[in-house]
């Protein structure tokens, strides 16, 4: 400028304040808009519209006056470690971006500036030169009217403009490139500070990381390594700020919240682990050693409630609740299921039922099958509920129970304690966590007796018999019972036993002891009750069939000895005399006297019940006769010899039944009291004497009832052939044949044996031997009525006396040979001699004569009354059954006539 004449010229230099006045940061400052992008790209947000200037410039990024740590307390202020490191990552990718872009316009542009300049340069020294003074005045003359005026400042107000422009342009794209350069300069300063305490500002993320690996150990052992950090060495996470910036209070007080902002989302990390363990601690399917691991990390934590006591709440609560929940949905299952297998309440329904079941189940049985397929019912899907009930809470309880009980002896043992740590006001004992596993075991007895309504006062009263639970099928046999029972008390004993293995307290056996005893008794006293029911309606299962052991006995005989010893055995096995538990051995143990006592009388009362179920079976009330016998048949091996009787006669039915009695009372009976005696080890000689006699006595009324009518027919037959009206014994002639009444009475016997040998051939002796007496009894009563006998009255009487005698002498007992003799010599004293009866001997001799001639006359019809080998007497009783059936019905008529 002092090269030209430029007089009129402000000579002063002009300070411009770039921060206020048409500079970047005041260019910059004065936008329009009313916010600022985050340069950080962490997604803040500059609000610059109500910010004085100052704030704004040291907000906004493109001012040179712009402070980090205001930026980040206003956009940022709660903003973690990693954010920063993204955002670090973030700037430095966008200043590398803009620094390329700078480079770019300057290379492109940077040979056009220097053209320039050079072309201005030398324009003017060639102007200079060249031409002479007046014509450069003229020239400045000119050119201060035009390009030089004083209004355009000399032609210096164009220049001071671009140069402006260029200043500003240089500005905003140099500036910020500064700019950037010192704040990425501070920025590594703050990372080499953040690198020396790396793992403290990491500790939340590594926290963290590890409770999403369930790195619990991991994530504990940094968080005690960080407290250490903090508490021992604060100083050396953050440097204090130095006293040249005279701000140490100050940057103590960042630093500490810079520290307190970590270690709380430290906290917070722990909080959550702190939780997410407690949750772990309550579930109940965790295994031991997961809990155990638990309990140890939560023992560290250092607040919070005692994990011992969350471990033992949570399990002793959901174990009972869990109990209980299981006990209400079986029990529930079962009454439904008895619900749908109850019968319609129709008289003798429920019995014909059980009955039928039972003679299935008795087949089953002979067959040596299954025990599953013996207990087969319509109370079945009862029975496995019941099964199922008692699995199910027995599983229930094991499932948490004994990892309960195993923390619990750690515990008061003292193995998980917390470390240099109060109680807290905490008063709660050890011994506390062995009260709830009692509590538990209470509640499974108390769900166990409630369900079988068990008693202790049961097992002080043998003879105590109490109506089955409600919960019980009502239409279940025998069989069926005794099997589901024994399987029932097998997992009962089974689930002791775990108990008992446990050890939780010197109360546990002997409650355990109490519930096994009071178990065994009421299922023996159940058993009971169903084995007298079944007795009492087993004459229903008696199908007339042959027995395979025995001819002269029915099947029914061998299935009532079957029955009686699976029963016993089963009672036997209930009243604790074999482990029912799978997992023990098989030896028999003795039972208490109680139960010996109830099983004794059990077995009594159920063959007085068999007793009494074959006498009806003879009577007319007999299911045969009034049309409800079972329809399935009994398999047996060989011929049925009786399917070709008339069941529907009585006297049929009470001969078989008579026979059966007869092999009860010398095979059967004597047979199962020695094996029950030898079973149990004790004497029963009182009530093996009572029930023989009880046999005896049911055997002698069914013999009475048919030898009495039987007898008494052919009695009548002898009576009115003595006693006849047209029979004068002291005038009738000397006798020539016998009279018909006698043949008739011994063809009435001969029907007798006939019937008697096709149904029960071994009480033929027995029932001719009484009838023989009778008739001689009769015999005598009704010659006693005569008052004398003439020769040929005496004759004729011997003659018939002796035939029937001799005709019946393989039937004559002692008895009846005494009753003979005294009839013999009643004959001989009421004769009276007349004159002319001097030929006594011819006489005698004629009929002598006469009874040889009658008996081989009646040889054939009377042979069944021969002396005759075993073998030849069932033969010829078989030839000579229809000839005597019909005889004996012949005789029969006659008599009614």
């Amino acid at each position: 400028m002092f090269a030209f004449p430029t007089a009129g010229l402000d000579r002063k230099w002009e300070e411009i304040d770039h921060e206020l006045e048409n500079s970047v940061a005041g260019a910059l400052t004065n936008t329009s808009g009313d916010g600022e992008g985050d340069s950080l790209g962490l997604g803040g947000y500059v609000n610059v519209k109500e910010m004085d200037m100052e704030q704004k410039a040291a907000v906004l990024i493109t001012s040179k006056s712009f402070d980090p740590k205001a930026f980040l307390s206003v956009v940022h202020p709660n903003a973690t470690y990693q954010d920063l490191v993204q955002g670090i990552a973030h700037l430095e990718a966008s200043i590398d971006a803009r620094s390329e872009a700078i480079r770019v316009l300057v290379e492109e542009n940077f040979d056009r500036f220097v053209a320039v300049k050079a072309a201005n340069d030398g324009m003017i020294v060639e102007h200079v030169g060249i031409f002479p003074p007046y014509i450069c005045l003229a020239l400045f003359a000119e050119m201060k009217e035009g390009l030089l005026s004083p209004e355009s400042d000399y032609a210096s107000r164009p220049l001071r403009d671009q140069l402006k422009q260029a200043a500003m342009k240089a500005n905003q794209v140099f500036l910020p490139v500064l700019e950037n350069a010192a704040k990425a300069q501070r920025l590594r300063t703050t990372l080499g500070v953040f690198e020396r305490s790396k793992f403290f500002f990491n500790l939340p993320s590594f926290i963290i990381e590890s409770i999403e690996a369930g790195r619990y150990d991991v994530a504990m052992r940094d968080y005690k390594k960080g407290k250490m950090l903090l508490e021992s060495r604060p100083g050396q996470l953050l440097p204090s700020a130095t006293s040249k910036e005279g701000q140490n209070a100050a940057s103590g007080d960042r630093q500490r919240r810079i520290l307190e902002k970590v270690w709380g989302s430290v906290e917070k990390a722990m909080g959550v682990m702190r939780n997410v363990l407690v949750a772990q601690l309550q579930d109940p399917t965790r295994t031991l050693e997961e809990h155990e691991k638990t309990i140890e990390v939560l023992l560290d934590l250092p607040v919070g409630e005692d994990p011992m006591w969350i471990y033992f709440d949570s399990q002793h609560k959901h174990i009972l609740e869990e109990m209980k929940k299981a006990n209400r949905s079986a029990t529930a299952m079962i009454q439904s299921a008895i619900e749908k297998t109850t019968l319609e309440d129709e008289p003798g329904s429920l019995t014909l039922y059980i009955a039928g079941q039972l003679q299935t189940a008795m087949i089953a049985l002979e067959a040596k099958q299954a025990d599953y397929i013996i207990a087969r019912s319509s109370a079945e899907s009862v029975w496995k509920s019941i099964f199922d009930m008692m699995k199910g809470v027995s599983e229930t309880m094991l499932s948490s129970l004994p990892n309960f009980c195993k923390i619990s002896k750690s515990f008061m043992e003292g193995k998980y304690r917390k470390p240099q740590t109060p109680n807290l006001g905490n008063r709660r004992s050890p011994t506390q966590s062995r009260t709830m596993a009692l509590d538990i075991v209470k509640l499974y007895i108390s769900l166990i007796s409630e369900f079988f309504t068990l008693s202790d006062m049961a097992v002080m009263s043998p003879n105590t018999s109490n109506p089955p639970p409600s919960n019980l099928p009502p239409d279940s046999h025998s069989l069926s019972t005794a099997h589901y029972l024994m399987k029932v008390l097998g997992e009962l004993q089974e689930t002791v036993n775990e108990l008992n293995g446990l050890q939780i307290s010197a109360e546990v056996p002997s409650l355990l002891k109490n519930l096994l005893d009071s178990a065994k008794w009421r299922f023996v006293d159940v058993l009971v009750g169903a084995w007298l029911r079944d007795a009492k309606l087993f004459y229903l299962l008696e199908n007339w069939v042959t027995s395979s052991t025995d001819m002269s006995a029915t099947h029914h005989l061998d299935q009532m000895e079957l029955f009686q010893r699976h029963l016993t055995t089963a009672s036997f096995k209930l009243a604790g005399g074999v482990d029912l538990s799978s997992s023990a051995l098989a030896k028999q143990n003795p039972i208490p006297q109680a139960f010996v006592q109830k099983v004794i009388k059990a077995f009594f009362d159920a063959l007085y019940a068999f007793l009494d179920g074959l006498v009806l079976l003879a009577s007319d009330e007999s299911p045969i006769a009034v049309g409800k016998i079972l329809t399935m048949e009994v398999s047996s091996t060989g011929s049925n010899l009786l399917e070709l009787l008339d069941l529907q006669d009585r006297d049929t039915r009470k001969l078989i039944v008579i026979s059966n009695f007869t092999c009860l009372k010398n095979i059967v009976i004597p047979s199962m009291l020695n094996g029950l005696e030898t079973a149990l080890g004790v004497s029963i000689l009182e009530e093996r004497q009572a029930l023989l006699n009880s046999v005896q006595d049911r055997d002698r009324v069914l013999f009475d009832s048919y030898v009495k009518p039987q007898s008494r027919a052919a009695m009548d037959i002898l009576r009115s052939g003595i006693l006849d009206n047209n029979m004068d014994w002291y005038e009738t002639p000397q006798p020539t044949e016998i009279r018909s009444y006698m043949y008739q009475t011994l063809m009435y016997l001969v029907g007798i044996h006939a019937q008697v040998t096709s149904v029960a051939e071994p009480l033929l002796d027995r029932i001719l031997n009484t009838a023989v007496v009778e008739l001689a009894e009769e015999a005598l009563r009704c010659f006693r009525q005569v008052k004398r006998f003439g020769m040929g009255g005496m004759l004729r009487a011997t003659l018939e006396i002796e035939f029937m005698h001799q005709t019946l002498g393989r039937y004559v007992t002692p008895s009846a040979a005494k009753t003979l003799s005294d009839l013999y010599n009643k004959i001989s004293q009421a004769y009276s001699r007349r004159p002319g009866d001097e030929n006594l001997q011819s006489n005698l001799d004629g009929v002598k004569k006469t009874l040889a001639d009658t008996r081989r006359a009646t040889g054939i019809k009377f042979l069944c009354f021969r002396h005759t080998k075993s073998s030849s007497s069932r033969s010829a009783g078989s030839r000579t059954h229809k000839e005597g059936s019909r005889s004996a019905k012949e005789s029969k008529d006659s008599n009614r006539q």
